[in-house]
């Protein structure tokens, strides 16, 4: 069934382009004529045979016009496709790994109970509990771009594993900041602990995220455990926040040898 969603894709897409290569092909033959009419405008005498090639132009080029206009909506048509078709592939992936970590607590629920160790159903449980509730206030952090990023990244990065703590709910699209700001500091801190992360292929560092809500401001918490280098790392934090310091500042960090804090503070505006 996959191949032949593949098969099917591959003509639609071979269909789409030679459709593209079409238009562009008689947009030039209409781009030629026009240019042959100007040019007969220009050195034939009779008034008739310039009325003529006039028409001619006119219509040759509004036609022309007209084909890239078409074009130019069948491309933007084209990207939205590819776009909503690449939000489908993310949507399963986010969905198959959610499947895949109930089927592990599962059957480790069902291995306590065949083994009869059921003093650890309890504790085990808790945890599930546990988990399902920060899922749960993860869900409603108020910016749905911030939180497909954050289910998105812990689905597809293999060298950083990232953690959210959430243990209240908290809505940060209704605080007083700037739009977009708490999720472009935290793809760009994100991004730069994963960059100078010196993990091996068998190996991932662990980084977690934690919202802390004050009176005057929110606070981004960082916390990365593993190796890394610790002066690109450094310098990659004070270099992004500097861009953001009439928004942001950095609250605390912290660099050892293989852990390290950041801390960031986005005060409210007044």
């Amino acid at each position: 069934m996959a191949m032949l969603y593949w098969i099917n894709g591959y003509k639609a897409g071979r269909t789409e382009r030679t459709g593209m290569k079409r238009v562009s092909s008689a947009q030039a033959y209409l781009l030629a004529l026009v240019l042959i009419g100007l040019t007969g405008m220009l050195f034939l005498e009779p008034w008739i045979v310039r009325v003529a090639l006039l028409l001619i132009v006119v219509i040759c080029g509004y036609t022309a016009f007209k084909l890239q206009e078409s074009s130019v909506r069948e491309k933007q048509h084209q990207e939205l496709r590819e776009q909503e078709e690449l939000a489908q592939r993310n949507l399963i992936q986010v969905i198959n790994r959610l499947r895949h970590d109930w089927m592990n607590d599962t059957q480790i629920l069902f291995g306590y109970i065949q083994l009869k160790k059921f003093d650890n159903l309890q504790p085990y449980m808790e945890k599930i509990k546990m988990t399902m509730q920060q899922e749960s206030n993860l869900s409603k952090l108020g910016i749905p771009s911030l939180i497909a990023y954050l289910l998105l990244f812990r689905v597809q990065s293999k060298s950083l594993e990232l953690e959210v703590a959430l243990d209240e709910e908290i809505n940060l699209g209704q605080l007083p900041l700037r739009s977009g700001l708490i999720e472009r500091l935290v793809r760009q801190t994100v991004e730069c602990v994963q960059a100078h992360a010196a993990t091996s292929d068998d190996e991932s560092g662990k980084l977690s995220l934690e919202f802390e809500l004050q009176e005057d401001g929110l606070l981004l918490d960082f916390v990365y455990q593993g190796p890394y280098r610790r002066d690109q790392l450094e310098n990659a934090v004070k270099e992004m926040l500097r861009s953001h310091a009439h928004s942001s500042s950095l609250e605390n960090s912290d660099w050892q040898e293989e852990e390290a804090v950041i801390t960031v503070r986005l005060p409210f505006l007044t």
